[in-house]
């Protein structure tokens, strides 16, 4: 740890604890120097400073992420490539990560937990931002089963560059695996083996890739082998529309917080002027507008009643 401790030290961080590894890097604990704030930092793998197209994924994955302002949604503080190093800093949530929570016996109540992650989920969803990676390295849960979740698109990375995939991967969807396309149905597979790791343990998630939900209830047995089909079609469409058909509320209610975004700002520019009763595409006239044409119209007349008024004495 002492030889690593001061490999961010020009951007100001300093590593202080190594958390975990996976083929995404390295997660550590650390310490933003100059403001004295403790950070969740990512060293990512070579792979990724080492090519720019590998880069650009990141970064405009990240980018996207950045912009969500959710109480499920870990924030991004900073991400960068230092030297030949590339990082990306987040706010430290509190708790633990789930991998480290399922290690030590599981959430107290997995239901609670299970419905603020689809939330968090949804919340991105609905600006357009999927996950795609959902596991046990990215999803922090604290003491009163809130959810933070971190580390959104990096899949798509992972996609083109198979080095950074982990194939074993259990939460990895069939489409993934496959390369083919992904959607919100393919964190919906995701979700639904977390839904089983949290009741039941790691391995038993693996068993329900293959068809086998024992100790289930029939109900969520369906709801459950309807989001593991290997079709993405068959599945629900969303994590909120899991959530309704669970009947877990509040995790498929509307979600407008981003920041930054005009293409958002245009967006609800748009719903606005969609509403029943408005005529889309034609902005009302303001009062002030409507007033400036009436003394047009005045000073138009006025002075035709002039020219009138002088032909007529001539």
């Amino acid at each position: 740890m002492e030889d690593i401790a001061d490999l961010f030290k020009d951007e100001g961080y300093v590593l202080v604890e190594r958390l975990m590894e996976d083929s995404w890097g390295e997660l550590y604990r650390a310490r933003y120097v100059p403001h004295d704030r403790e950070v969740l930092l990512r060293r990512l793998p070579p792979a990724v400073s080492g090519s720019p197209p590998v880069w650009d994924l990141v970064c405009a994955e990240v980018g996207a992420w950045a912009r969500l302002k959710h109480p499920g949604i870990l924030q991004v503080l900073d991400w960068d490539i230092s030297g030949s190093e590339a990082f990306l800093a987040t706010e430290m949530p509190p708790g633990l990560s789930l991998g480290a929570l399922m290690e030590a016996g599981g959430p107290a109540d997995p239901e609670a937990v299970f419905s603020n992650l689809l939330a968090s989920v949804e919340a991105a969803r609905q600006w357009g931002v999927l996950h795609l990676g959902l596991g046990l390295h990215n999803i922090w849960v604290d003491d009163d089963a809130a959810v933070r979740v971190g580390e959104f698109g990096l899949w798509y990375a992972g996609r083109d560059f198979t080095e950074l995939t982990d194939r074993d991967d259990v939460f990895l969807a069939p489409e993934q695996l496959e390369g083919e396309r992904a959607s919100a149905a393919t964190d919906v597979y995701a979700l639904a083996l977390l839904f089983v790791a949290l009741r039941s343990g790691l391995e038993s998630a693996r068993a329900a890739k293959d068809g086998q939900l024992p100790g289930m209830p029939e109900e969520q047995r369906a709801v459950i082998a309807r989001c593991l089909d290997p079709q993405p079609l068959l599945r629900y469409r969303s994590a909120g529309e899991l959530a309704e058909v669970l009947g877990l509320a509040g995790a498929d209610r509307e979600y407008t917080g981003y920041r930054d975004c005009p293409f958002c700002r245009l967006k609800e520019e748009l719903e606005l002027e969609g509403k029943p009763g408005r005529d889309i595409g034609r902005r009302p006239r303001s009062p002030g507008k409507r007033a400036a044409y009436a003394w047009l119209i005045i000073a138009g007349l006025a002075a035709a009643a002039l020219l009138l008024w002088w032909l007529a004495l001539r």
